[in-house]
């Protein structure tokens, strides 16, 4: 994976189309597994067919997750910037069904091949977190090729991989956090604070890791101390600016700003319930770092170069890298699902690891060994995420019968009767359970091509599929990432 660089003015563009193919061609376009993919695309769908981000279609599915709020709307739980940034990939998707004969009076059909189009969002997403990690890592002094060697590990063999090809919000947070750095570094103060407001309205929970970002400041000595502090102070004020919006949003679709409408009552049999609780803390550290299924350092093995080259990196990455993580540490340690629910990977830390790479950049490059190992291990882990849906891997089943994921639990009030197994072993029922590489619709390598042509020879109503989508598609991502790698060389 070590190869000479290609200019600094083409590599952030080869980046980013590389992976927005790769990740494309991957993705899942299932955006139907759980409720943090299904109400993002109900949010998106409802919002161009009707101008607002409420859920009807998951009540008439009987799928909804979240309150009824202000005027008896339905809402869901989640912020609102992921679908609304969904919008043009939405409108390509019924464009694509248009093209494809595909009309909406097919239901289900045209729902999936629209939602999978939709999904590729988030590709963009953390297509844009790679190239932003680049353009960080060489404006903090990185040698380019350490850079360009760097960002293909970030990219190809990291937990990054799986949420780009999820509909999941890390990969919006990512992108939003290293370009922060980016802007940061070049000392445009009030876009980097934009864009910590930007990740705050895709998940809130992401303000957790801003301190991190005013630590890195604070620690930096090339500045004056007046200008430190005022930068320290536009970043709190884009936290404030945060809190505001979100608290206006809740007051919006709720009607009171202290409601954020998650429900508990599945999962807590004795609320309410207590989302954080610090004896739980030396658990869930356990799971973040120590776990395979959620081990930060497995699942981004890329991250001890980090570890081997901290001392070296300047003393402002050495504060804002240690802050963040031992921000999101604590924070998602103490939380009452550490391991981030039904996810690839340890799911809360996705958004701080292209941040957590950028000691790895500075100084002397690492040896071919270690990058190689870093890329045999981590490539292998993100090959296997994308091509098996963690549902599948993961799925609760009644009474827990059918998990290897969860063990239920007598929990102390306000906690989760479901607890994440510490051994659980990533793919390991899956692959064993003749239900992969091939099974029927929604099983086996979780490619959305492959589930349109499954679909296709299974479901009489999606005999609507033409074949030359299903071809089409990972043609045309495949012709992408084959000409980007080809200029790149």
């Amino acid at each position: 994976m070590i190869a000479r660089a290609p200019s600094r003015r083409r590599a952030p563009w080869l980046l980013f189309l590389i992976f927005q193919a790769l990740y494309a061609l991957t993705s899942s376009g299932n955006a139907f597994r759980i409720p943090d993919e299904y109400s993002t695309y109900y949010q998106v769908e409802h919002l161009v067919d009707a101008g607002d981000l409420s859920v009807p279609q998951a009540v008439a599915a009987q799928r909804f997750y979240g309150k009824i709020g202000a005027g008896g709307r339905p809402y869901a739980p989640y912020g609102p910037l992921t679908a609304v940034l969904a919008v043009p990939y939405h409108l390509f998707g019924r464009a694509v069904a248009a093209a494809a004969g595909i009309s909406r009076s097919t239901g289900d059909v045209w729902t999936f091949v629209v939602g999978g189009v939709t999904m590729l969002v988030t590709s963009t997403a953390a297509a844009l977190a790679v190239a932003g990690f680049y353009e960080a890592a060489i404006a903090l002094g990185a040698e380019e090729t350490n850079a360009w060697t760097l960002s293909l590990l970030l990219g190809a063999a990291t937990v990054l991989w799986p949420y780009g090809t999820s509909l999941f919000s890390e990969a919006w947070q990512a992108a939003a956090f290293i370009w922060a750095a980016v802007f940061l570094i070049r000392r445009r103060v009030a876009v980097a604070a934009a864009l910590v407001v930007f990740a705050a309205m895709t998940k809130f929970t992401s303000l957790a890791f801003v301190p991190a970002f005013i630590a890195a400041v604070l620690a930096e000595r090339d500045t004056s101390p007046r200008g430190r502090w005022m930068t320290a102070a536009a970043l709190a004020g884009g936290t404030a600016v945060a809190v505001a919006l979100r608290l206006a949003w809740n007051l919006h679709d709720f009607g009171d700003p202290l409601e954020f409408g998650y429900i508990w009552v599945e999962m807590v049999p004795r609320l309410p319930a207590r989302v954080f609780w610090l004896n739980d803390l030396p658990r869930g550290l356990a799971i973040l770092l120590f776990s395979p299924g959620k081990s930060l350092l497995l699942w981004a093995p890329a991250l001890w170069l980090s570890i081997t080259r901290f001392r070296h990196a300047p003393r402002s990455i050495q504060a804002g890298t240690a802050t963040a993580l031992g921000c999101g540490l604590i924070v998602f340690g103490m939380y009452i699902f550490p391991e981030g629910g039904y996810a690839h990977g340890p799911r809360q830390l996705v958004p701080i690891v292209p941040l957590l790479l950028l000691p790895a950049a500075l100084g002397a490059a690492p040896s071919r060994r270690s990058i190689a190992a870093c890329a045999a291990i981590g490539g292998t882990i993100a090959l296997l995420a994308v091509s098996v849906s963690f549902l599948q891997d993961q799925a609760l089943g009644a009474n827990l019968t059918r998990t290897n994921y969860y063990e239920r639990i007598d929990p102390p009030p306000g906690r989760a009767w479901n607890r994440y197994r510490f051994d659980y072993i990533p793919f390991k029922a899956t692959l064993a359970s003749g239900e992969w590489p091939s099974g029927p619709v929604g099983l086996g390598v979780d490619f959305f091509w492959l589930h349109l042509a499954r679909a296709k020879d299974e479901i009489p109503a999606a005999r609507a599929i033409p074949m030359w989508l299903i071809v089409a598609l990972p043609a045309f991502w495949s012709a992408v990432l084959l000409l980007a790698i080809a200029l790149a060389l």
